[in-house]
């Protein structure tokens, strides 16, 4: 067998690097299963709140709406991803997607609360549990937050400005989000602000993220497209 010196040795584990000749392992059908009922709730209760909000007919023009809205694409495509991989991976290797859809949540749960002074019991999926349990997802769901990279929370604001353009452009601020009026004086501090907190945030997760790999080993991303040998040809492997 050839030896391979600079490829370092990994677990033969899903998402791994691989060696020639030895395709990555499936992933525990246990965990598969486990992992994808989780982000099934995640899809219902993104659902839930969206249709509690706009009855599917009206009201599509709140953040927390459209949050909830991508909240339920993104998880879908989470949810079916292990078809796409032979259930050889249960989430992409870059969590970028997870983040984002992590800090446009708390960015729609802090923004009801801390500045609209909302209550708990308005509207609870969209504000509270949706935003809590993609948070959860995060912190100690899947493995691949420890590949986060430094500059994903500046990337992170995509979602949020992208909104920003549509709240302008379609001029929601006439009869939604007060204190986004672009005529008032403290429309650009309030942006500033929130943007700074998103970023933040942001960096909160990429800290939840790197300790949560730290701790529990974490995602380590392919190397040079390779993976391990299985434990038969581990002791020719080291001649």
């Amino acid at each position: 067998m050839t030896y391979y010196p600079n490829y370092p040795s990994y677990p033969n584990q899903p998402g791994y690097p691989a060696y020639p000749g030895h395709p990555e392992p499936k992933v525990n059908p246990a965990v598969l299963v486990g992992v994808s009922l989780w982000r099934l709730a995640i899809v219902g209760c993104a659902l839930y709140g969206f249709s509690d909000a706009t009855g599917w007919s009206a009201n599509f023009e709140g953040l927390s709406q459209q949050a909830s809205l991508a909240t339920a694409i993104v998880y879908t495509g989470l949810l079916l991803y292990p078809a796409f991989t032979g259930g050889r991976r249960h989430e992409p290797r870059s969590p970028w997607l997870r983040g984002a859809t992590a800090v446009l949540l708390l960015l729609v749960a802090g923004t009801f609360f801390g500045i609209m002074g909302g209550d708990f019991d308005y509207l609870p999926f969209e504000h509270v549990y949706t935003p809590l349990i993609v948070l959860v997802d995060w912190m100690f769901v899947g493995r691949s937050q420890a590949a986060a990279k430094w500059w994903y929370p500046f990337s992170w604001i995509a979602f949020p400005l992208a909104y920003l353009a549509y709240f302008l452009a379609a001029e929601v601020y006439q009869y939604l989000y007060p204190f986004l009026d672009p005529d008032g004086d403290q429309f650009a501090a309030m942006i500033g602000g929130l943007l700074v907190g998103v970023i933040a945030v942001g960096y909160l997760l990429y800290g939840i993220g790197k300790a949560k790999g730290a701790i529990g080993g974490g995602f380590q991303p392919r190397q040079h497209g390779y993976h391990q040998p299985s434990a038969y040809a581990a002791p020719e492997w080291t001649r």
